[in-house]
């Protein structure tokens, strides 16, 4: 216990220092509520007026997927904020430090190097998420709160149809999953920004994205093949793919089991089969050598960073 003292300290320090991880996404919560509050209050009007029948012949299995499509729907859009917030954390944060000269402060202290960066990788792998997650979970309810008694003022209760303890709670538990397996798959893309974080003097926007971009446009150009932009463009596809399908095919070369089940999409020329994401389709990307191997990666960009840190840590 005595050992993750530095690491709860180091993250309480995170979250207060860069506000925006909790803010962001309590902000957003309370603009969902917002838009709720006047959806039900619209819903009520209409429902007034006649212009809504509500379906009661709906099965069992229709409603566990109007359920699940609610809760990853909308918390699809708190994740694509969180990546960014974190993806501008990440980049910042080693950098700011050197910067203000606070890490002259930092290494004054008991604290290794190696614990610092850990320290900020694990703010933007577990805590962003968590802090994200439990604002969506708190504005489903509230949300489903507001739909449900806004039709049960115009007559109609919904309560039963949409009522589903246990599809919510493992949607959640589902939603938590996603969550670490992306953090995971992710981890060379977060290394890397770690890496330029500490090692570039200004413009660490631009060397994050121009480098990799340089080095696809110069093996272009010398080699004549594009192997670094399918590497880096293809690594985070598949995974989205496999998250929300469980199955992955390019060209009519499977990748994957199918584990999710879901009507067929002949429209896509990545998906043999579309559907929910579930827990065996994100159990089964553990199983992908490429998600290893990005790990690997991350992780050499990590120690980079460190090393970086420990040897080159001012301006």
């Amino acid at each position: 216990m005595n050992a993750m003292r530095p690491y709860i300290a180091l993250g309480k320090r995170e979250i207060w220092e860069h506000k925006s991880l909790w803010i962001v996404p309590a902000v957003i919560g309370c603009l969902g509520i917002l838009f709720a509050f006047y959806g039900s209050g619209a819903l009520l009007v209409a429902a007034h007026q006649g212009m809504i029948n509500i379906n009661s012949n709906i099965t069992g299995v229709d409603r566990m997927e109007g359920v699940r499509a609610f809760i990853f729907g909308s918390a699809a859009f708190f994740n694509t904020v969180m990546l960014f917030m974190v993806w501008f954390y990440l980049m910042d944060t080693l950098y700011a430090d050197r910067k203000d000269r606070s890490v002259l402060f930092w290494k004054s202290l008991p604290l290794s190097d190696t614990t610092i960066v850990l320290s900020k990788l694990f703010t933007g792998m577990v805590t962003a998420p968590a802090l994200m997650l439990a604002a969506v979970v708190v504005t489903e309810i509230i949300t489903g709160i507001l739909f449900i008694i806004a039709l049960s003022l115009a007559g109609v209760n919904i309560l039963p149809l949409v009522f589903q303890p246990g599809t919510i709670i493992l949607a959640w538990i589902t939603l938590a999953f996603a969550l670490i397996v992306q953090s995971l798959w992710l981890l060379p893309f977060y290394g890397w920004f770690l890496l330029c974080s500490a090692w570039a003097r200004k413009l660490v926007l631009a060397w994050t994205v121009l480098i990799p971009l340089g080095a696809m446009l110069a093996e272009r150009l010398v080699i004549g093949t594009h192997y670094l932009a399918s590497a880096i463009f293809g690594h985070i596809v598949k995974m989205f793919m496999m998250t929300m399908s469980g199955h992955y095919s390019v060209n009519g070369v499977s990748v994957g089991s199918g584990i999710a089940v879901g009507a067929d999409n002949k429209h896509s020329p990545f998906w043999d089969h579309g559907g929910p994401m579930t827990l065996g389709s994100l159990a089964h990307m553990f199983a992908q050598s490429g998600m290893w191997i990005g790990v690997a990666i991350g992780i050499i960009f990590v120690l980079g960073a460190i090393w970086l840190r420990r040897n080159h840590s001012e301006i």
